[in-house]
């Protein structure tokens, strides 16, 4: 039976701290972008472009819609996004596509430093600010990554908000343990998240021990992955997808074919029934929602 449509609860979850006055952006402004480049921000922008689902769900913390140019076209997809329920009505959805963003007007645009550089350098040829984001692999480079879109867009305050929300949530919300469970992601195609990934933050803040953390990694993360490595390990715990691009039953049949294969009996997340899938939506998190993704495998493990 597949997981229920996941809705997020950081935007409805009530601050409950104060802040302490933070003057506004002072422009021009220079700050380091994502590659490590100065970028320059003559004045407040007005009308904000937003290419990643990083600043769709941030920016939708910080202002108003009516700021907002575009959006990227998967913040309706639900195997990618968690704010769907929160999309305006008024701001279209648009992928990379050159002509459709300069038609849109935007003052600036914040897309990854992973986005199509040849892209990103026709829209600056056009005179746009463009701001590529450095994609974060934990709660604190996510934190820091929130702070400057805010100051970018001067919305400081708004911004510390989010950030005290998050670890408000995290003090609140996640169960403590005194025994750490071991774990780790285990995909159709062989392979698991190690320390140089998101996932790998994700399970520290959830209080579970990536048991594949040491190894060494590809430049996307990833460790190469057998049966028998699983078995040599022996997790506590097992990550599977609730969702794989390309086959709507490959999740499924995947999930089927870790609990039934007879090699795989022995190991502990299988004998006690502790294989967990993870929506997608959450697996590639890391906005302020990053904090849901922590809640999910935290509960899901420690049973709140």
């Amino acid at each position: 039976m597949p997981w229920p449509r996941f809705k997020p609860i950081f935007y409805m979850f009530v601050l409950l701290v104060t802040f302490p006055s933070l003057a506004d952006t002072t422009y021009p402004l220079t700050l380091m972008d994502g590659l490590g480049n100065p970028i320059v921000i003559e004045k407040p922008p007005q009308r904000i472009s937003s290419k990643t689902l990083f600043t769709d769900a941030v920016l939708l913390d910080l202002i108003d819609e009516s700021a907002l140019s575009s959006l990227t076209d998967l913040a309706n997809n639900p195997n990618y996004s968690l704010i769907i329920d929160r999309l305006p009505k008024n701001v279209p959805l648009m992928g990379l596509n050159i002509e459709m963003i300069i038609a849109n007007r935007p003052d600036i645009v914040f897309a990854a430093n992973w986005s199509d550089a040849s892209k990103l350098s026709m829209l600056e040829r056009a005179g746009i600010t463009v701001f590529r984001l450095q994609a974060p692999k934990n709660i604190q480079e996510i934190e820091k990554e929130i702070l400057r879109v805010g100051k970018i867009v001067n919305r400081n305050k708004a911004a510390k908000q989010i950030v005290a929300t998050m670890r408000l949530r995290l003090k609140a919300d996640i169960i403590p343990v005194e025994h750490k469970f071991t774990g780790m992601d285990y995909n159709p195609w062989g392979t698991s998240s190690g320390q140089n990934s998101s996932w790998n933050g994700l399970l520290e803040q959830a209080h579970v021990e990536n048991i594949i953390k040491d190894y060494v990694t590809d430049k996307y993360g990833q460790v190469p992955v057998s049966k028998e490595m699983i078995i040599l390990l022996n997790p506590d715990v097992l990550f599977i997808p609730e969702w794989v691009y390309g086959n709507e039953n490959t999740a499924e049949q995947f999930k089927q074919q870790v609990l039934s294969d007879p090699s795989l009996q022995s190991v502990n997340a299988i004998k006690y029934n502790r294989v967990y899938q993870v929506p997608h939506a959450l697996r590639g998190v890391y906005s302020q929602y990053f904090v849901d993704a922590i809640r999910f495998i935290n509960h899901s493990v420690y049973k709140k």
